[in-house]
């Protein structure tokens, strides 16, 4: 089992704690179906779109990697009464852009590979959740494991999402929650924006020899309802 020391790159209070007590969730359904348009009730379009730029660094197997990448992704669905809670329908989910480049050697003379054609990271939007006044929607994009290349090490990219204690403890810029407030659903057209940097450092043990991990990213995420 690997063993290591791990340490976040983060500002003083940067991020929150994860909502504890709330009264209700929306739950996550697949296709098309649903009880919009009915009349009995408003209903929302939901567009979530994520945009990241990233680097990371891994040295101790061999010359040291560093890869960067960059990303847009977008997720787009149905926000629908359901008695005294909500439905959140996925209509369709997309990578509008992903790009994964990694160099290994001395400047000039290094080695570069692009990512494969798979895998690629795939926006999901977890659920919804609401506490007093706020409204909050958690996603992630799964994980890839670099480097790209042959290694005895391998880990997870590091992918943004908007939820869990580990990922927001590494913030050092803004936050990563994806909030609105509840008064936005009475509105026609709402749309918020949302920004953060996230930096970690790892140094993993494994059968004797160390490794050393840098990941980060910038994040810019939106969340866009139309009232129907």
């Amino acid at each position: 089992m690997a063993k290591g020391f791990f340490r976040c790159l983060r500002a003083p209070l940067a991020g929150a704690v994860l909502l504890a007590g709330l009264p209700w969730s929306l739950a996550v359904a697949e296709g098309g179906a649903g009880r919009a348009g009915d009349g009995a009730a408003p209903w929302w379009e939901v567009r979530l779109t994520v945009v990241a730029e990233g680097k990371y660094v891994l040295r101790g197997d061999g010359p040291s990697v560093t890869g960067f990448y960059a990303l847009e992704a977008r997720w787009e669905g149905r926000l629908e009464p359901d008695a005294d809670d909500f439905l959140l329908v996925q209509i369709k989910t997309e990578l509008l852009e992903w790009r994964l480049r990694e160099g290994s050697g001395p400047a000039g003379r290094e080695t570069v590979l692009e990512a494969p054609d798979s895998p690629q990271p795939a926006l999901r939007l977890i659920y919804v959740l609401k506490d007093g006044q706020e409204v909050e929607f958690a996603f992630e994009l799964g994980e890839i494991a670099v480097p790209l290349r042959p290694s005895s090490l391998t880990v997870p990219l590091g992918l943004p999402r908007s939820f869990g204690r580990a990922y927001r403890d590494c913030i050092c810029r803004g936050s990563n929650r994806v909030v609105i407030p509840e008064s936005d659903l009475a509105e026609r057209s709402p749309e918020r924006r949302f920004a953060w940097e996230w930096r970690s450092e790892e140094e993993i043990l494994r059968k004797g020899r160390a490794f050393w991990v840098e990941r980060g990213h910038t994040v810019r995420a939106s969340i866009a309802l139309t009232r129907r």
